[in-house]
Protein backbone atom coordinates (compact mmCIF):
# COMPACT_ATOMS: atom_id res chain seq x y z
CA UNK A 1 0.00 0.00 0.00
CA UNK A 2 0.89 3.19 -0.41
CA UNK A 3 0.15 4.32 2.55
CA UNK A 4 3.90 2.93 4.45
CA UNK A 5 5.56 5.83 2.43
CA UNK A 6 3.73 8.88 4.56
CA UNK A 7 3.48 10.00 7.85
CA UNK A 8 0.28 9.03 10.01
CA UNK A 9 -2.08 12.08 9.89
CA UNK A 10 -5.75 12.16 11.22
CA UNK A 11 -6.22 15.57 9.51
CA UNK A 12 -5.32 15.81 5.21
CA UNK A 13 -2.38 14.99 3.40
CA UNK A 14 -1.34 17.17 0.21
CA UNK A 15 1.84 16.58 -1.82
CA UNK A 16 2.96 19.43 -4.54
CA UNK A 17 5.70 19.48 -6.98
CA UNK A 18 6.61 22.57 -8.67
CA UNK A 19 3.66 25.09 -7.06
CA UNK A 20 5.84 27.92 -8.21
CA UNK A 21 5.19 27.40 -12.36
CA UNK A 22 1.35 26.98 -11.50
CA UNK A 23 1.27 30.86 -10.19
CA UNK A 24 3.97 31.98 -12.42
CA UNK A 25 6.66 32.73 -9.75
CA UNK A 26 10.11 32.50 -9.38
CA UNK A 27 11.48 29.69 -7.22
CA UNK A 28 13.13 31.60 -4.40
CA UNK A 29 9.81 34.48 -3.86
CA UNK A 30 7.75 31.34 -3.79
CA UNK A 31 9.99 30.11 -1.52
CA UNK A 32 10.08 32.68 0.76
CA UNK A 33 6.49 33.67 0.34
CA UNK A 34 5.36 30.39 1.63
CA UNK A 35 7.54 30.39 4.54
CA UNK A 36 9.05 27.00 3.08
CA UNK A 37 12.89 27.79 3.92
CA UNK A 38 12.91 26.22 7.25
CA UNK A 39 10.93 22.86 5.69
CA UNK A 40 13.92 21.89 3.53
CA UNK A 41 14.86 18.25 4.72
CA UNK A 42 18.36 19.38 4.73
CA UNK A 43 20.07 22.45 3.84
CA UNK A 44 21.74 20.43 0.77
CA UNK A 45 18.41 19.81 -0.25
CA UNK A 46 17.34 23.46 0.11
CA UNK A 47 20.67 24.16 -2.79
CA UNK A 48 19.39 21.20 -4.51
CA UNK A 49 16.04 22.42 -5.27
CA UNK A 50 18.12 25.80 -6.74
CA UNK A 51 19.85 23.87 -8.55
CA UNK A 52 17.32 21.69 -10.20
CA UNK A 53 14.18 24.12 -10.41
CA UNK A 54 12.10 20.74 -8.73
CA UNK A 55 10.91 21.51 -5.47
CA UNK A 56 8.46 18.74 -4.14
CA UNK A 57 6.60 19.38 -0.93
CA UNK A 58 4.08 17.94 1.81
CA UNK A 59 1.81 18.62 4.17
CA UNK A 60 0.41 16.66 6.69
CA UNK A 61 -2.25 16.97 9.84
CA UNK A 62 -0.52 14.79 12.34
CA UNK A 63 -3.83 15.13 14.80
CA UNK A 64 -5.86 17.53 13.55
CA UNK A 65 -6.94 19.97 10.53
CA UNK A 66 -5.55 22.97 12.76
CA UNK A 67 -1.71 22.06 12.86
CA UNK A 68 0.46 20.62 10.16
CA UNK A 69 3.90 19.74 9.34
CA UNK A 70 5.98 20.20 6.50
CA UNK A 71 9.09 18.98 4.34
CA UNK A 72 10.29 20.30 1.19
CA UNK A 73 13.36 18.53 -1.06
CA UNK A 74 14.11 17.93 -4.66
CA UNK A 75 13.32 14.67 -5.63
CA UNK A 76 10.07 12.51 -4.12
CA UNK A 77 12.48 10.10 -3.36
CA UNK A 78 14.52 12.24 -0.74
CA UNK A 79 11.44 14.01 0.38
CA UNK A 80 9.14 10.54 1.13
CA UNK A 81 12.98 9.29 2.80
CA UNK A 82 12.51 11.97 4.50
CA UNK A 83 9.20 11.85 6.33
CA UNK A 84 8.62 8.03 6.70
CA UNK A 85 8.43 7.14 10.39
Amino acid sequence: MIEKFFPPHEGGLYLTHNGHHGVYQPLESYIRDNDLRDDFVSAEEYQAVLDTDSLWVLQWYPDTPVGFCRKAASSLAVLLAGVTP
